[in-house]
């Protein structure tokens, strides 16, 4: 058993026995020392040992074991005229025998009933499933009391229990079920490291894979591994051990993706990604398009004057943290647009992608009523802050840039959205990704630059012999209206055409680096498509450019795709197109033989492959929520399993409500459950729990 740990600052110190508690009413009648041990009292009535903690007799003095005693014992036959211990001896020794036979024969049936009043055991697990859902496992104490009052029944759970209950049963439970169902076929990881509160290294994990169970793709996080360095030879070594304690075949893995900002994970030279090709050749590795997208946009920004992100972000801070300024604000809006209350100002950051294109669209929306309220804060209370955004909302070229990079912004938030689907069709989203890179290149470009749709990509911005001049530059229609209604000088209007058209080309530039290998593999999942695969004119199998990710007989699949007209399926559309490709996988022939699981699987092993990591940054950010500054102290065992029951809820689409513990769970719930969570209670302190 593990050495017990102390919790407490006064524990150092040790527990003793106290004479006073002989005097002490409530406890005067029953508490006696144990000879040769100072550390334990001994109760009469109840002929056992209690620890020597002034609660722990208060406690005991409670119980129904103790009162039935107390009351046994008191009954006028068997009490003393002067004092308890003047018993008859012979009396005595039989009295106490018939106690402990009843004490036995309590405990006996205490035990049986919880072994046999399985519904308590489900109450309880639902409860820690709610507690690991929605609450700090604080609040169980007092709610198990008020759900057992309701239910009358004797639900004795508090955050000791519950925490156990969640840590080694209902997490392990859900886990092994995700890995059961994920079996040996195919999967995906997305993986990105994070920093906890307590400055802890982590890398967390989400698999996305082909659910046999639910028949989608789903993503799900899978587990945390804790690093003591961002070294790659450790991280690499940490994930192998982490897939083979889990018997994830680092083989069937598919792909990896990440944020691409992790040296350690994606690095050229020596990284996790290079270590994970020397195992898996075949694999694919994935940056997340949402965060190239906004790398793109933050670099293209920069082309344009500093002073829009400070204008924005300073305006944010000038209302977030103060009242008065927020109703003087209200006031004036609410003057000025009778009937309308004024929107709150929106913040601008980093963690959030492309969080600039809502607060644009707030600053614009509500433009001339700051300028009027910054200008009323500077003449009556003289504050320099106010000041300099009054000068900054009354200078006309700040809105100028403004409006046009509403429009900009706007479609890559658009475009950006459609990678945070969990299910995402590989046409939709290449289509829009060229389209939006299409437009761009026309805005600055001559269209018979690239007359094919391959050309788009392939273009070389370095040649600027197909430049359209600045006049004749695309900037958007409602900011050249506005241009032209603010009467500027040429000199300044040229400036800020200039500086707009580098903007746009440096947004270009970026897309051009970040995203052709994303393009590419994009455009080769687009084949699968129900509409390319059943067509007369479908692509040859050896023009296929996902064939190197295949290690199966290539002839077999080659029939498979060859025969893939001659049936008639039901799901062809192509939104359906993973409803598709589990039709092709379970079709059987006349004999029963599924005569096209090998491509199917294989279609559905591509479609696995994650193009954002948006997925496991809302996990990081759970973590956050679950341990922060208050619960700093929470053991990554219980944060690991509290992630692992919400994931469950969410790839089955319910909530606690709706959740029904399993048999293997309730299975679990039982006399060695007690034994140990009453071990735990003895053996671990505060830092355990939470």
């Amino acid at each position: 058993m593990m050495a017990r740990k102390q919790a407490g600052k006064w524990a150092k110190y040790g527990k003793r026995y106290c004479g006073d508690w002989e005097g002490e009413a409530g406890l005067k009648d029953w508490v006696r020392r144990v000879p040769g041990d100072d550390s334990k009292a001994a109760c009469r009535y109840c002929i056992c040992e209690i620890r020597a903690h002034h609660s722990d007799l208060v406690a005991h003095s409670k119980t129904k074991k103790h009162k039935k005693h107390v009351a046994l014992l008191s009954q006028p036959s068997h009490n003393a005229e002067k004092h308890p211990f003047e018993f008859d001896m012979r009396h005595s020794l039989q009295l106490e025998k018939q106690v402990s036979f009843e004490a036995e024969q309590d405990s006996f049936d205490e035990f049986k009933h919880t072994e046999m009043d399985e519904s308590v055991n489900v109450c309880a697990l639902k409860l820690a499933a709610h507690i690991a859902c929605h609450m700090s496992i604080f609040t169980v104490d007092h709610l198990g009391c008020i759900i057992g009052g309701i239910a009358e029944k004797d639900i004795s759970l508090h955050r000791t229990k519950c925490s156990t209950i969640i840590r080694d049963i209902i997490g392990p439970t859900v886990h092994t079920e995700l890995l059961r169902d994920i079996g040996n076929g195919y999967y995906s990881l997305i993986i990105d490291e994070s920093l906890d509160v307590s400055s802890q290294k982590q890398l967390c994990l989400m698999v996305r894979y082909f659910s046999n169970k639910l028949k989608c793709i789903v993503s799900s996080f899978v587990g945390i591994i804790t690093l003591t360095a961002s070294d790659s030879d450790l991280i690499t070594e940490a994930l192998l051990s982490f897939l083979n304690e889990n018997k994830l075949n680092i083989k069937k893995c598919v792909g990896i993706a990440a944020d691409g900002l992790s040296a350690s994970i994606c690095g050229h030279k020596n990284s996790l990604l290079k270590k994970f090709y020397e195992l898996n050749p075949c694999g694919v590795f994935i940056k997340c398009i949402c965060h190239s997208l906004y790398l793109c946009l933050s670099r293209a920004i920069d082309v344009l004057p500093l002073n829009l992100e400070y204008m924005i972000s300073q305006t944010y801070l000038w209302f977030s943290h103060n009242t008065f300024h927020q109703k003087r604000y209200s006031e004036l809006y609410a003057a000025i647009n009778v009937g309308e209350n004024a929107l709150k100002m929106l913040q601008f950051t980093d963690t959030r992608w492309l969080s600039i294109s809502p607060c644009i669209n707030r600053i614009l929306s509500q433009y001339d009523t700051l300028r009027l309220h910054f200008q009323s804060v500077k003449d009556n209370e003289k504050d320099y802050s106010a000041e300099l955004l009054y000068q900054m909302y009354s200078e006309p070229v700040n809105r100028l840039y403004l409006v046009f990079l509403q429009p900009l912004v706007q479609e890559a938030n658009r475009i950006s959205k459609l990678f945070l689907l969990e299910t995402v069709n590989p046409v939709k989203v290449i289509t829009e990704l060229v389209m939006f890179y299409q437009i761009l290149l026309q805005r600055i470009v001559k269209p018979s630059a690239f007359p094919t749709w391959s050309s788009i990509m392939n273009y070389d911005l370095r040649s600027k012999r197909n430049y359209l001049p600045l006049s004749e530059v695309n900037l958007g229609q409602v900011f050249l209206s506005e241009l032209v209604d603010a009467k500027l000088p040429s000199q300044i209007v040229e400036v800020i055409q200039m500086k707009c058209r580098d903007c746009v080309l440096e947004l270009v530039n970026q897309i051009k680096i970040r995203l052709p290998p994303n393009v590419h593999h994009l455009e080769s999942l687009s084949t699968l498509n129900p509409s390319v695969v059943l067509s007369p004119l479908r692509p040859a199998f050896l023009t296929l450019s996902f064939l190197s990710l295949y290690r199966g007989d290539h002839l077999k699949l080659e029939q498979q795709w060859r025969n893939l007209d001659t049936v008639s399926w039901t799901n062809t559309e192509d939104s359906q197109i993973e409803q598709f490709w589990v039709e092709v996988a379970k079709h059987t022939d006349e004999v029963g033989d599924k005569d096209f699981v090998e491509l199917g699987l294989f279609a559905l092993a591509l479609l696995t492959l994650p193009f954002s990591s948006a997925a496991v940054e809302g996990t990081v950010s759970q973590m956050n929520l679950i341990k922060h500054k208050l619960k700093n102290r929470l053991q990554d065992s219980l944060l690991e399993n509290i992630l692992r029951i919400r994931a469950y809820m969410h790839r089955n689409k319910i909530c606690c409500n709706q959740f029904q513990p399993s048999k293997e769970m309730i299975s679990l719930f039982s006399s060695e459950f007690y034994a140990v969570a009453n071990s735990k209670d003895n053996t671990q302190g505060y830092d355990d729990i939470f």
